[in-house]
């Protein structure tokens, strides 16, 4: 299937007006994602889409789940605002952002009406089933050949976004692994989709689905539809469906989108990362904690285990409460050792010198500074050990016209500028008025004193600047390099 880009959607930090351009400063604009046009054979027609990429999607070979969004071009800029900041405070993944913007929105969203107002004043509409088709045959194998995505996939739509939405759940389920239905528009065809509704999930044993659902200020048949849907599902949920309804009466039928996505996507991946581990560890054990992210792992198709951010909250209560030998199992924890990194390392070893456990530290010292060799206080504390460290910390040799590419002026939408400097035949780099040295683990990736922050220069060809790849914790992003440079 071909696709055509038509246009960057960015955001400008000022609104530059045509009537007053000389007048006003320019600045660098950012990218929040790409408007591209594909033709789709189930409709026989051209369909827009807005992509909208992780931040760290240039970063390296990940997959990603996919969010799928009706009426897109009203809901995507939120929606994607939405998606990083969750997943940049780890209660979400990063996901691809898939927004399908409207031709004709009531034949594509709304089933078949056997109402008489329905049928004279949206003659167009009944095309449901025929827009699901488009989903399953054109844009989802699209988008899987295009991006590196992961299998899971949710789907947001609203009012007649949202009707659609719950009539795929109940006809096509297979299609989406989650649902998030806004306002949706029960009131159609005479609140028959919850007939409907009702038939399939007394007829599904089994539903390994996610439904989120959410009533704004409207009232009426549409709120009555919804409640209704609602009985529904607590007289007869099929086993593995997990399901929410949110009445939000503060939120008008404009403003519940927004809300409702926030709450929305908290739900859907409400097993992506344990709010509270230090208090179900004391209460139900560690048992309990890789329980529910052994469910996280099997509802999400991941294998991520227990991640870094559980065992830092883990081992700070242990150290906390004096329980050295606890800490020590949980470090040998296959999950730890998977994906703990340096500040967790270097905290245990703090505990077991401070118990006088000093030749147990300096082995949880030394994976400190192998994780990453810029940790400075690892590196005192071995020091003052008297152990030597030096086969932890590479010490390459790189040619200076290497070097002299990659100093310049570094821009993205995740940090300020980042200059790159070339002083004495070393890197420094300068953010915010700081400078620090950038140490060389390799001829392309370096490291601070200090943070565990990465950068990763990225060569794009001899006629071309480079770029860098920056992970910083949880967060990875790419800056590219300025052109005037």
């Amino acid at each position: 299937m071909k696709a055509t880009t038509n246009r960057f959607i960015s955001i400008l930090f000022a609104l530059i007006l045509s009537a007053h351009a000389h007048s006003q400063p320019t600045g660098t604009p950012v990218v929040i994602g790409e408007q591209l046009t594909i033709e789709s054979q189930v409709l026989n027609e051209e369909r827009s889409l807005i992509i909208g990429l992780p931040a760290s999607y240039g970063t390296g070979n990940r997959s990603y789940p996919v969010l799928y969004v009706l009426d897109g071009s009203t809901h995507f800029h939120y929606t994607t605002g939405i998606t990083q900041f969750l997943a940049q405070n780890q209660f979400i993944p990063e996901m691809i952002v898939v927004a399908i913007n409207n031709t004709d929105r009531t034949r594509d969203l709304t089933p078949p009406s056997e109402e008489a107002m329905e049928q004279e004043f949206m003659p167009t509409h009944g095309g449901a089933g025929n827009f699901q088709r488009f989903f399953a045959e054109d844009l989802m194998p699209w988008v899987e050949e295009n991006y590196r995505t992961h299998p899971y996939k949710v789907l947001i739509g609203h009012s007649f976004g949202g009707l659609f939405a719950i009539h795929t759940l109940t006809t096509r389920p297979d299609l989406f692994d989650a649902y998030i239905a806004i306002s949706p528009s029960m009131q159609w065809n005479g609140q028959r989709l919850v007939d409907q509704a009702e038939a399939f999930f007394k007829e599904t044993p089994e539903l390994p689905i996610s439904l989120y659902m959410t009533v704004g200020n409207e009232g009426g048949p549409l709120l009555g539809g919804t409640r209704k849907l609602a009985g529904v599902l607590g007289e007869s949920t099929p086993e593995g469906l997990l399901w929410q309804f949110d009445h939000l009466p503060l939120e008008t039928h404009g403003t519940v989108p927004h809300r409702s996505t926030y709450q929305g996507l908290e739900f859907v991946f409400a097993n992506w990362t344990l709010r509270e581990p230090e208090r179900v560890y004391q209460q139900y054990g560690l048992d309990a904690i890789e329980r529910f992210h052994a469910f996280g792992d099997e509802r999400y198709r991941t294998e991520r285990g227990i991640p870094a951010l559980t065992f830092e909250f883990l081992l700070g209560g242990m150290g906390e409460r004096g329980e050295i030998d606890e800490a020590v199992t949980l470090m040998s924890h296959p999950s730890a050792i998977e994906n703990a990194r340096s500040p967790l390392h270097s905290h245990l070893a703090n505990i077991l010198r401070q118990n006088g456990r000093e030749a147990d530290a300096i082995g949880f010292y030394r994976n400190a500074v192998q994780l990453n060799p810029g940790n400075e206080a690892a590196r005192t504390a071995l020091d003052e050990l008297d152990v030597d460290y030096s086969d932890l910390v590479p010490e390459p040799v790189i040619d200076s016209r290497t070097l002299e590419r990659y100093a310049g002026v570094y821009t993205s939408s995740e940090a300020n500028d980042i200059t790159v400097l070339l002083e004495d035949g070393q890197l420094h780099r300068e953010l915010d008025g700081n400078r620090s040295q950038l140490f060389a683990l390799s001829d392309t990736e370096f490291y601070m004193m200090g943070p565990d922050v990465r950068y990763r220069f990225i060569d794009n060809g001899e006629s071309a600047h480079p770029s860098i790849h920056i992970r910083s914790g949880n967060i990875e992003f790419v800056a590219q390099r300025r052109s005037e440079d």
